[in-house]
């Protein structure tokens, strides 16, 4: 006996729109970040905050190995993870050396769709340099704080951890609180100037000691420069003369060569080598580079 077609096609629309209702009712991932380690148990108390309100949770853990207060790299695994990951995913971020002081406690929808919640310190800057901001809160309403008393110093506990998990449960983001400004780094950009291109060391990549620069590949295509192109290179006072190649392997082992990162920015590296502890470079020094004329 044959099915009518216009059977089949309501059957297949009600699966759909099932499969659609499940999926809505269904937690949002939470990516979680701190700078806590986990010599301790704060990252497993915050777990169970979360896990006690939402029981579904996944959770995934980005780092707890942030350096001590140390926002901007914080701001910098953020920018490089998020991407990843789909519309409506919750970012709780926790790097928050202002911690009971005046600073706001925030919660933001970026026009991707990602939703953070965090200090107000500029945590977020780089996520919203690449995804632009859609709307911004303070957390205000105390229905989404852990009951009880609010600790000065453990707001990752009882405010950012319940909130992303009321977040992963689809509750409205203006719900939270009153319409904010986030705050944002205060970012220098890469240029050309004088023949050369000048920009700063972005981060360190560990374990390998890659030197990662916030030198796009657009503006190195501007400047006219390009893989197999030898470089003056300086990074801080350091001046050096390097190969421009398109993998490490491209240079002998121990050998230093400019890459671009997989992040499509500059970088300096040494084939199975540490470039950044050989030649004592940190994130911020300066990084100017020209042409060597053939």
């Amino acid at each position: 006996m044959r099915v009518p077609r216009a059977l089949l096609l309501a059957a297949l629309g009600a699966t759909v729109a099932c499969a659609a209702e499940r999926q809505s009712r269904e937690p949002a991932t939470v990516l979680f970040l701190t700078d806590f380690g986990v010599k301790d148990g704060a990252v497993a108390v915050c777990k169970g905050v979360m896990l006690g309100i939402e029981p579904r949770l996944r959770i995934v853990d980005v780092t707890h190995e942030v350096p001590p207060y140390d926002i901007e790299t914080a701001a910098e695994v953020l920018e490089q993870t998020l991407v990843f990951y789909p519309p409506g995913t919750v970012t709780v971020a926790v790097v928050d050396p202002g911690v009971g002081s005046e600073r706001k406690s925030i919660a933001i929808l970026t026009k991707k769709g990602h939703l953070l919640v965090g200090p107000d310190n500029g945590i977020f800057t780089l996520v919203l340099e690449s995804e632009g901001l859609d709307r911004a809160v303070e957390l205000r309403d105390k229905r989404f704080f852990r009951p009880g008393e609010k600790s000065f110093t453990f707001h990752g506990r009882d405010v950012f951890s319940p909130v992303g998990a009321h977040l992963a449960q689809r509750t409205p983001i203006d719900s939270l609180g009153p319409p904010v400004v986030p705050i944002r780094l205060n970012l220098q950009l890469a240029r050309r100037a004088a023949g050369a291109v000048e920009g700063s060391v972005r981060y360190i990549e560990d374990p390998y000691g890659n030197v990662v620069t916030n030198i796009p590949a657009a503006l190195l295509d501007s400047a006219d420069l390009h893989v197999g192109d030898s470089l003056d290179v300086r990074i801080g006072a350091r001046a050096l003369r390097l190969p421009w190649r398109a993998t490490f392997s491209d240079v002998p082992n121990g050998k230093p060569l400019v890459v671009m990162h997989s992040r499509g920015l500059l970088s300096f590296s040494i084939n199975q080598g540490d470039f950044a502890t050989k030649y004592a470079v940190k994130r911020g020094d300066s990084v100017s580079l020209r042409p060597i004329p053939e």
